[in-house]
């Protein structure tokens, strides 16, 4: 699917207050959403003309979210957080059966030790 090349003044002042898109594109029909399949921005979410690619589209564009908005992107963060802080707890908690089992042998070598003597 070929992409609009529209500068981003155009694209900036085709979005209204109603969650960043026109109530109505540029040749007055309403803008549908469609999902990107460029290699640059893979299945990221645009508003677009319904006429887009059909004889004289108005070739209206606007993504759906601004770029690092994706919700998706932002669930894959958090859960990478998440992970991330649940590992750390893994670590402090093998830190601290390591230390816990070193004392542990060294108090029951030199206990061996005193009952050999």
């Amino acid at each position: 699917m070929r992409m609009a090349t529209q500068s981003s003044s155009q694209g900036s002042r085709s979005s209204t207050k109603s969650r960043g898109r026109r109530r109505t594109c540029f040749c007055g029909e309403r803008p549908v959403l469609r999902t990107s399949s460029t290699a640059e921005n893979p299945r990221r979410r645009f508003w677009g003309c319904v006429n887009f690619q059909i004889g004289d589209g108005c070739d209206y564009f606007a993504w759906a979210e601004p770029e690092g908005q994706d919700p998706q992107i932002q669930r894959l963060k958090n859960k990478a957080s998440s992970l991330k802080e649940e590992l750390q707890k893994a670590e402090r908690k093998f830190a601290l059966a390591l230390g816990v089992g070193i004392v542990g042998w060294t108090l029951a070598g030199l206990l061996l030790c005193d009952r050999l003597n």
